[in-house]
């Protein structure tokens, strides 16, 4: 059986070396080659990581299927997203996985290519209706010929803004696209009319979110995900110019320094809602939850754009999967669990918006939020704007691609506090980008 120890050394969190020791005997149709038993007791686990408002909606949703099923019960393990993976990894390693699992956009490929994942294509249609999904959608979660997860929400990257503020300035954002002149013209702005106090955006040198929009807008991608081993989806040149521009920034005050960026590690102790500036950089699922941080209006600004750009820099993209063990004994209740999760009425309405916008356009609707007369962009409406500007995204997360995104984070902290030179960081990044994807 594969160790715990070979399982952890692939990526910075959780999996790693062959998963398929602890599989292989089942392959990837389930860990029981009798029938499912409908009418014996099934006791299952389902396990997730997350905020404390998606803990309660998932403890709910699984309530409620228990409620309905006789002779299931469904079992919650939740952890934090370092201990999940840690977790996950030991008990895949001694054989003994959960059931059903949330599974990471970043980590899929990964698990699915050492064979630790159910595939779920036997279940499509008949258990697991995803007929009414977009075209895009319906086929992420395929991997290597095997359906190793189905999405359950949907998101896209997003500029965060602080619309009070901006506009108390005399200023104001845009209503569709935009560009990087245009972003590095209202951060100086907002330096320049905030008095000395207030800085114009968050510091995105280090985050994957804003180098991707880059590298896109110049026609690129972050991987070659198809190449063995991955590659990096663009050259020095782009990453010595994104960096260039941050440095730029924080020059010039357009965006936060060093110090006040180095405590930039949750919403809670972010800039945006510590009040020392008005535009910051996540993820439209996380939305609801910044929003409920703040009393200002915070609006969903789409990612900057390239001008003349032979590609559109934003994209929706699934955000979470739910995935099935390969050993479990009970694939097809877990895809009934998995169904239920995505299409019953009552469980989208328990689940909501928790995870992002679901990606059924029925559900979606059953948890839009009523429009905000002051324009205000719900998430859906987001995700609509994202699809009529973007363009489809480019591939999952390859197989410790997150340990490169980690890598990028690193490397831009020791230039933003001149540790390194960029030429040096560039050279660094790419030679230590190139060991990892190895």
């Amino acid at each position: 059986m594969i160790s715990r120890r070979l399982l952890l050394q692939s990526t910075g969190v959780a999996f790693g070396a062959a998963a398929i020791g602890a599989t292989a005997a089942c392959g990837q149709g389930g860990g029981d080659a009798s029938p499912e038993d409908d009418d014996a007791p099934k006791d299952m686990r389902f396990a997730w990581w997350g905020h404390e408002e998606m803990n309660r909606t998932t403890t709910e949703a699984i309530e409620l299927y228990n409620s309905r099923s006789e002779n299931v019960t469904i079992t919650g393990e939740n952890a934090s997203w370092d201990d999940f993976w840690d977790r996950m990894a030991t008990q895949i390693a001694g054989d003994n996985g959960p059931d059903a699992m949330q599974m990471s956009n970043q980590m899929i490929v990964d698990y699915a290519q050492r064979g630790a994942l159910l595939d779920l294509e036997e279940y499509i249609g008949d258990v697991i209706d995803t007929s009414t999904w977009n075209e895009d959608l319906q086929s992420y979660g395929v991997i290597d010929g095997i359906r190793a997860g189905v999405p359950i929400s949907t998101d896209a990257f997003t500029v965060l803004a602080d619309r009070d503020r901006v506009e108390e300035l005399g200023l104001t954002l845009p209503d569709e696209g935009w560009t990087w002149d245009d972003l590095a013209g209202l951060a100086l702005a907002i330096r320049e009319g905030g008095g000395g106090d207030l800085y114009g955006m968050s510091d995105g040198s280090g985050r994957y979110e804003l180098l991707e929009p880059w590298v896109r807008g110049r026609g690129k991608r972050f991987f070659n995900a198809e190449d063995s081993p991955v590659t990096l989806g663009f050259e020095k040149e782009d990453l010595a110019e994104f960096w260039e521009w941050w440095a730029a920034m924080r020059a010039d005050g357009g965006c936060v320094t060093p110090d006040i960026e180095a405590e930039n590690l949750s919403h809670e102790t972010s800039p945006l809602v510590g009040g020392r500036a008005p535009l910051y950089f996540t993820t439209t699922s996380e939305l609801t939850g910044v929003r409920a941080l703040m009393e200002s209006s915070i609006q969903a600004v789409p990612m900057p754009d390239t001008a003349g750009g032979s590609k559109a820099a934003n994209f929706v993209r699934p955000n979470l999967f739910m995935s099935a063990w390969a050993g479990t004994p009970y694939p097809t209740e877990c895809a009934r669990f998995l169904d239920f999760w995505i299409n019953d009425p009552e469980a989208v309405e328990v689940i909501g918006n928790s995870r992002g916008v679901p990606p059924s356009p029925e559900a979606a609707a059953l948890v839009e939020d009523d429009p905000d007369p002051s324009g205000l962009r719900t998430p859906s409406e987001y995700l609509a704007l994202i699809t009529e500007i973007g363009s489809p995204m480019d591939y999952l997360t390859p197989r410790s691609g997150r340990d490169v995104y980690q890598l990028l984070g690193r490397v831009a902290e020791e230039v933003r506090f001149g540790q390194t030179d960029i030429p040096t960081a560039v050279d660094s990044f790419f030679d230590q980008a190139a060991s990892t994807l190895a």
